[in-house]
């Protein structure tokens, strides 16, 4: 056994050490690649649940507050969750990135239709006294829609 100690400790005489420093600054500096790639999808991750938590009041997790003009409120503010949603998909792996994608697209088809879908549901309650019942049915039908696809866009945003 001491022989190969020796072996090895001639070994590390005769070579020489900067390949060794090399290789530990090329691990420390991969160490603290990952931390900042970290740090980074943790406030992707906040400012994802952020926008449909905090700057979406009354809508989200419980509605309190259904605006009348719920597409144009939506509408206005689809380009700041835009934003959102490309910074996070940066950190989404690859074999969920569709799945994400299409949550994206649903929640986008969702509030761009929701405003023809209400005026025709208006006409429709205007021309019929009767149809009030279907159209407050169509409201809670609307809410429970909309409450499902922001959890399934928030399932992508999970904290590790």
């Amino acid at each position: 056994m001491e022989d190969y100690i020796d072996q090895i400790s001639k070994y590390f005489i005769n070579v020489p050490l900067w390949p060794f420093f090399l290789l530990g600054f090329v691990g420390l500096v991969s160490l603290v690649i990952e931390m900042v790639n970290r740090k980074r999808r943790e406030a992707a991750v906040e400012n994802f649940r952020a926008m449909f938590e905090e700057d979406l009041p009354g809508l989200y997790p419980t509605v309190t507050r259904w605006p009348e003009n719920i597409s144009g409120y939506l509408c206005s503010r689809l380009p700041e969750m835009q934003h959102h949603f490309e910074v996070l998909r940066v950190f989404i792996p690859q074999k969920q990135l569709r799945d994400y994608n299409m949550a994206w697209n649903k929640y986008c088809d969702f509030c761009r239709s929701m405003g023809s879908e209400r005026h025709a549901t208006d006409a429709q309650s205007s021309t019929d006294s009767s149809a009030a019942t279907p159209a407050a049915r169509n409201d809670d039908a609307l809410k429970q829609e909309f409450h499902q696809l922001i959890t399934d866009l928030l399932a992508f945003a999970k904290p590790r």
